[in-house]
């Protein structure tokens, strides 16, 4: 589902809980004092339930469990070798727990009606979808990692499960994740899969995500390749950022993108049709990731770029009207480059005409990976 409406954490701990009221006045404290949000409190049990309604329009729910959690409810997170590496004593710490604190975040006062496809059909049919939109869904994910800060900062927690994207992080980790604001890595569980050697006996490793379908409809996978699978991770999360930030949008299908300093390159692939009972995916593939030496056969080089405005004309359709409708996809696509602070550039594969207009406003920008500190540059590859 898209834009789920009801997201929840749970908060483990090794011992009792006894400062469950403390913790929702320090939340409506900094809510009010931070984001001039104020809340009622329609529903309290003290101690134990906290019913919350208002900021944004939002219904937030806080209980305590006076008993160990149900460790079946881990399985699938627990299979996924990020756990481990992540937190590689993960089972001795689920073991250990004696309490947890349940938080959920939703829009409107019908709270997680979603969870019903009955209902959430029913209230759709006529229109009346509270919070389903990309801005109300990324509040509701800030939120919610909030206020499960407030509630590890009061008692020692141990690991915190953020049930949107299915995934367990000790509770430090999460906290440091936590800070950022969504789009996050809470938010995208990257399921590693492969394991194969290449020729050379380099591991190659694929991503199969869960939780970007929450935000753009579709999952990504990247098929396993020998970069490390944290590169991959960063990248999938660029991808992400570029579609969600303002006037933010797709990769078109086919098309490139990486950062302006020409360190890093994918192509974005869309997979419309989905396998038998999976999610259309959007599928990157590597092409160049400088820093460990990677070039893929695919990479058209930078001293292929053309001036798409006043493209080469051996390069172009003979017929007028495909001429037109080429320059005018460049044009379409530039402007949404340009809407998101990146420039975006068309590349040439084979030879290039002896006399090549130069590319404009091609001004290099910081170093970095994709989305940490580098203005994005896209691009359509054009064959011969």
């Amino acid at each position: 589902m898209q834009f789920p409406n009801d997201i929840q954490a749970a908060v483990l701990f090794e011992e009792r809980v006894h400062n469950l009221e403390a913790i929702v006045r320090t939340f409506l404290q900094i809510s009010e004092a931070k984001f001039g949000l104020k809340y009622n409190v329609p529903e309290a049990k003290p101690g134990v339930f906290y019913r919350l309604f208002g900021g944004r329009e939002m219904m937030i729910t806080l209980e305590y469990v006076d008993n160990p959690p149900a460790m079946e409810v881990f399985q699938q997170p627990l299979n996924s070798s990020i756990t481990g590496i992540l937190c590689p004593d993960i089972r001795e710490k689920l073991t250990r727990s004696k309490s947890l604190v349940l938080v959920n975040v939703s829009h409107g006062v019908l709270g997680g009606v979603d969870r019903d496809p009955k209902f959430a059909a029913l209230f759709e049919a006529y229109g009346r979808r509270e919070g389903y939109s990309l801005p109300e869904f990324m509040q509701r994910l800030d939120m919610l990692a909030l206020i499960t800060r407030i509630v590890c900062d009061y008692t020692p927690a141990t690991v915190v499960h953020w049930t949107q994207s299915n995934q367990l992080f000790p509770a430090k980790l999460f906290d440091e994740l936590a800070a950022s604001p969504a789009p996050s890595m809470l938010a995208v569980n990257p399921y590693l899969f492969g394991g194969q050697k290449d020729a050379h006996g380099r591991t190659k490793a694929g991503i199969r995500t869960f939780g970007i379908r929450h935000f753009i409809g579709r999952e990504v996978i990247i098929e396993p390749n020998i970069l490390p699978w944290s590169a991959n991770y960063e990248t999938i999360l660029s991808f992400l950022r570029i579609a969600t930030t303002k006037n933010g949008y797709i990769i078109p299908d086919n098309d490139t993108f990486g950062p302006e300093d020409q360190s890093v390159s994918y192509k974005c692939i869309h997979h419309d049709t989905p396998e038998k009972g999976d999610v259309p995916l959007y599928e990157l593939i590597p092409l160049l990731y400088r820093e460990f030496d990677f070039q893929s056969d695919d990479y058209v080089p930078r001293d292929r770029v053309f001036n798409d405005q006043a493209p080469p004309l051996n390069l172009m359709p003979v017929d007028d009207a495909e001429k037109a409708e080429l320059v005018n996809e460049w044009r379409e696509k530039r402007q949404m480059a340009e809407g998101v602070g990146g420039r975006f550039e068309v590349r040439a594969r084979g030879a290039m005409p002896t006399r090549t207009p130069p590319s404009p406003g091609t001004h290099p920008a910081p170093a970095g990976r994709p989305g940490f500190g580098a203005r994005p540059v896209f691009g359509r590859k054009r064959a011969n």
